[in-house]
């Protein structure tokens, strides 16, 4: 049946097609609602608020309450809760203070989880800011990004793997000022802690994609390697380099 549309006379029509915006969920409900990073770990996923019921991780690193595909909170779908607000740039001093202490926390979650070679998520309720912001400065902390080249990455994988209404990965001006810091902090955030290697690329030849009944488990937009196909950063199928 065709979707009812406002008209100009103020009647409902159904000759008009839906439009691409009205088609797509908003990202606090898309499914399955993460993207891959895998110029940081091919172990590492950033998502929104039902990611963490979409696909199987054995970290999940939580800012929200998740929720199951019913949308139910389920908090035992979390391994770690990080939980603080995002407040779209307009934070006060004690709520940044508190959101950069949530990040360093994170980051080193997601340092300690993908060198142990977990499959390991990030998530907050669109998966754009607060986890974002983990991710990347996990990616400044750790892999020695620039907090700009973080930024602009994980800009680019989440418009890559996801499509939703509401679409703009790290906003938050506030956090992303944050990341700065961190950036000129990196020593003393990071004691004796020496950085990681980054991740091998790996060229996986043809496309497919599995599913499970709920969701794709599989990703067809990035070249680089995923960890559901292979169980590590080298494995058969693809051809490192």
């Amino acid at each position: 049946m065709a979707a009812l549309l406002s008209c100009a006379c103020g009647h409902a029509s159904e000759d008009s097609e839906p439009t691409e915006t009205e088609e797509r969920p908003y990202g606090y409900e898309d499914r399955p609602g993460y993207a891959p990073l895998p110029r940081w770990s091919p172990w590492l996923c950033c998502g929104n608020q039902y990611s963490a019921a979409a696909s199987d991780f054995q970290r999940v690193i939580s800012t929200v309450v998740p929720k199951n595909l019913d949308g139910r909170e389920t908090p035992q779908l979390s391994t770690h809760q990080i939980l603080f607000e995002d407040q779209h740039g307009a934070e006060s001093e004690s709520a940044r203070r508190r959101a950069k202490s949530c990040i360093l926390q994170g980051a080193r979650l997601v340092w300690e989880a993908v060198g142990q070679q977990q499959r390991t998520l990030v998530h907050c309720e669109w998966g754009q800011n607060r986890s974002g912001s983990i991710c990347c400065a996990f990616a400044v902390l750790y892999l020695g990004w620039s907090a700009d080249a973080a930024i602009r990455y994980f800009r680019e994988q989440n418009r890559l793997e996801r499509s939703y209404q509401g679409q703009l990965p790290m906003s938050n001006s506030a956090f992303n000022k944050l990341l700065e810091e961190i950036e000129g902090e990196r020593a003393l955030h990071l004691g004796g802690v020496r950085a990681m290697s980054p991740p091998p690329q790996v060229i996986v030849t043809g496309t497919r994609k599995v599913e499970d009944g709920n969701s794709i488990q599989n990703f067809v937009n990035s070249p680089e390697l995923r960890p559901l196909d292979f169980p590590s950063p080298v494995g058969s199928g693809g051809m490192a380099q």
